[in-house]
């Protein structure tokens, strides 16, 4: 059957999707698919580790020839977890970036996103590293086997059996590490029913053109945290951890001030209440 003929303006677009799907096969050919890959079954139970400021929920899984770890290590109450897969560079591959596809209950697709390789110090480890929604990470919880299929790496599978009790043990971690930062967490919802959310991309509350000039060269980075209200606005917003850098340090709580915006996270009886979040700030110009 002949294809129809392209609008105006549509065939530069469907010629450039087309090419990106010819390129993402090409990247993954050759690596099957894993699920036809025997899951790695767990080697140890869930452990949670409190930083200086974030919490890593982590677990190992296969043997020590064949030794996989999986570790979420969320900013406290943010709705993305930064997700790091430590295994041998064999398995994970070696180019710094990585195309990540992720599968879920009955292969159902769950994440295809780009990642971060890094050479690990010590060992011929390597890390993966790459952000997914938190509401995914949830969805995990009784959810096995996970697949990962890593451009220039070997898919793998394992038994991930992350439990509700795990995701709660992560949640406290959380809540402790807001308390240490002197915020009230006994005057806030910290399990909402309905999380907030906010109403724009986190990503556009703050721009390089917020940061005066002097700064331009510099790479810093600072964590912030804030109370989300009723209204769906922020307060209390502080640094946490400092950049080193005091001009720096100034700006993005003033920022958010006046960009962030959410729909208020909500009790099981459907009414508004203040929560909590926080963010890594990166800046690099």
């Amino acid at each position: 059957m002949p294809m129809a003929p392209c609008r105006q303006g549509q065939c530069g677009a469907m010629r450039g999707n087309a090419m990106k799907a010819i390129m993402l096969a090409a990247i993954l050919a050759g690596q099957g698919g894993a699920a036809d890959v025997p899951p790695l079954k767990p080697a140890s139970a869930w452990s949670v580790n409190y930083a200086e400021d974030m919490c890593v929920l982590s677990r190992d899984y296969g043997d020590a020839g064949n030794r996989v770890s999986v570790l979420f290590r969320p900013t406290p109450f943010n709705d993305r977890v930064q997700t790091v897969l430590v295994g041998d560079r064999k398995q994970l591959g070696y180019s710094p970036r990585v195309k990540v596809q992720i599968d879920g209950r009955a292969g159902k697709g769950v994440f295809d996103g780009d990642g971060q390789r890094t050479s690990l110090p010590k060992g011929r480890n390597m890390g993966i590293t790459f952000d997914l929604p938190r509401d995914t990470v949830t969805d995990f919880a009784g959810t096995e086997p996970v697949g990962f299929a890593l451009s220039g790496g070997k898919p793998f599978r394992v038994n991930l059996s992350l439990s509700r009790a795990a995701l709660t043990a992560l949640r406290k971690c959380e809540t402790d590490l807001m308390q240490s930062w002197g915020f009230d967490v006994g005057a806030v919802d910290t399990a909402p029913v309905l999380p907030a959310r906010a109403q724009r991309d986190p990503s556009m509350w703050l721009s390089n053109s917020d940061f005066p000039r002097q700064l331009l060269g510099a790479n810093a980075n600072v964590t912030v945290a804030w109370i989300i209200t009723k209204e769906g606005g922020i307060r209390n917003c502080r640094v946490v951890r400092s950049s080193g850098n005091a001009t720096f340090d100034a700006i993005p709580c003033e920022a958010l001030a006046r960009r962030a915006r959410y729909t208020p996270a909500r009790d099981a009886n459907g009414h508004p209440v203040e929560t909590l979040s926080s963010r890594v700030i990166r800046f690099k110009s």
